[in-house]
């Protein structure tokens, strides 16, 4: 513990009077009419002797302070360092007897361990046997049920044998019936195929035929109509369009069912004048029609039966509108939904005019359900044209579809 410092003296007291005693040794030194004389100077010297002394004991007294307050704090260090050592002691008592403590408990476990081995090897044993004993005690056990089970479902077993056994006979039979009839099928495409060409060569033979004939007899009826009138300045001909024949698209059972229901062709009004008919005013000059500079009859376009291409209708060039129904979004967004059955790995993809659109680009149209594909937008300032294409490659049959603001569209799409 720290222990206060013991009270001191004050060293001003001590120098206070070494100044006294210097100023007394001045003074006789400063008066004395003979410094030296021997009552003067012994004056002085032993003042000062005095004033030396006085002015040294305060540091005697503090230096002996000093040292008995060094000798009482090593004393209480080396107290603290023999209690440190009586407690180091202990502590070495303490764990030599722990370190025996241990190493009987070491002893003891090391006997266990050599003892171990036997017990483990006795335990293992026991565990096979009870072990050995409970897989027999199973096997039986299963045995007999699994020959309760053969003796109950023998039987059934047995016919459900025998009716896979008929299934597979009858799927083998009606896979080969299957192949026969599919190669049947493809002989009789093929045979279809060439009979529709076959029929269409012979239809535009014929027409061409029955054409030249009908010009034929109209020049011949026209020529003494000509005689007979005075001559009238003969107006510049124009050339008659010359319609190009098509070929008829052919397409498997289409093609077939065209040909044969094509109704007979109807007697153009040229064809009506070869017939014979009364007598009448000769025509006019500018119903006499020209005849080309290639040889084809003037009147062939207009005699000529229009084909698939040419029936009214829409033409090649213009697509058939899309069927739409449209209705006000519940969320005030521009939707479309298409109905398109385009098959597995297929995509549905949507250019125009719009927000995110473009007619050089698509974009994939989000899927909905089996055939259902759709695309919205919330950007639409105004009404939205736009087309859809399978793939981004092939463009729907069913056109340009225009969707206004906040409407929901729904349209099928054909390819």
């Amino acid at each position: 513990m720290n222990l206060e410092p013991a009270p001191r003296l004050p060293k001003w007291i001590f120098l206070a009077i070494d100044a006294g005693l210097l100023v007394a040794a001045f003074i006789i030194v400063y008066f004395a009419k003979h410094p030296y004389e021997p009552l003067p100077f012994i004056s002085v010297v032993v003042l000062i002797g005095l004033a030396a002394i006085i002015g040294l004991v305060p540091f005697l007294i503090e230096y002996a302070a000093d040292s008995a307050e060094y000798v009482q704090q090593e004393r209480l260090r080396v107290n603290e360092q023999v209690q440190r050592l009586h407690a180091a002691a202990e502590s070495l008592t303490r764990a030599a007897a722990q370190i025996k403590a241990v190493e009987e408990a070491v002893h003891k476990t090391a006997h266990a361990a050599e003892n171990l081995p036997y017990r483990m090897q006795e335990k293992l044993a026991e565990f096979n046997a009870a072990l050995a004993e409970k897989e027999e005690d199973d096997r039986e056990a299963l045995e007999q049920e699994l020959t309760e089970l053969r003796a109950a479902n023998s039987d059934q077993l047995k016919a459900v044998a025998d009716k896979i056994h008929k299934a597979a006979t009858d799927w083998a039979a009606l896979e080969t019936a299957t192949r026969k009839q599919l190669t049947a099928a493809e002989a009789a495409v093929a045979r279809v195929q060439a009979a529709a060409g076959d029929t269409a060569l012979k239809f535009e033979t014929r027409l061409a035929a029955a054409l030249a004939t009908l010009d034929t007899k109209l020049v011949a009826q026209e020529a003494p109509a000509a005689t007979t009138r005075p001559p009238a300045p003969k107006p510049e001909p124009e050339p008659a369009p010359v319609v190009e024949a098509k070929p008829v698209p052919v397409s498997f059972v289409e093609s077939v069912a065209v040909l044969e229901t094509t109704p007979p062709v109807e007697p153009s009004p040229a064809t009506e004048e070869s017939k014979p008919r009364k007598p009448r005013a000769p025509r006019k000059p500018r119903e006499i029609s020209a005849e080309p500079a290639d040889g084809t009859e003037a009147g062939e376009s207009a005699q000529t039966e229009p084909s698939p291409e040419s029936a009214p209708g829409p033409s090649a060039s213009e697509e058939p509108a899309a069927p739409t129904e449209a209705a006000a979004s519940s969320d005030g967004a521009t939707r479309l939904l298409a109905t398109a059955y385009i098959g597995i790995g297929n995509k549905l993809f949507i250019r125009g005019e719009g927000p995110g659109l473009s007619w050089d680009k698509g974009v994939a149209m989000q899927f909905v359900s089996i055939g259902k594909w759709g695309w919205a937008t919330h950007d639409a300032a105004g009404a939205i044209r736009c087309k859809l294409y399978k793939n981004d490659e092939t463009a729907a049959l069913s056109g340009e579809v225009t969707l206004e603001p906040g409407k929901h569209v729904e349209v099928t799409a054909l390819f």
